[in-house]
């Protein structure tokens, strides 16, 4: 029961984050992600992605470069 409260309260916390972020631009997102350090932030982004289409693959090239 704790541990699904946990993932709840941080579901809906990425999900505010993805809100906020989601009229950024590709190469924005791609800014923002190396630039953060909290990983709910990166998730966010990661999720922007995935609903612009981009496969898990593309994803991690555009992050990584």
């Amino acid at each position: 029961m704790f541990n699904c409260q946990i993932f709840n309260q941080v579901s809906t916390h990425v999900l505010t984050i993805k809100n906020d972020l989601q009229l950024n631009s590709d190469l924005q997102l791609i800014n923002k992600y190396k630039s953060s350090s909290l990983n709910e932030y990166k998730q966010a982004i990661v999720l922007i992605f995935k609903d612009r289409g981009y496969t898990n693959i593309e994803i991690g090239q555009l992050l990584e470069s």
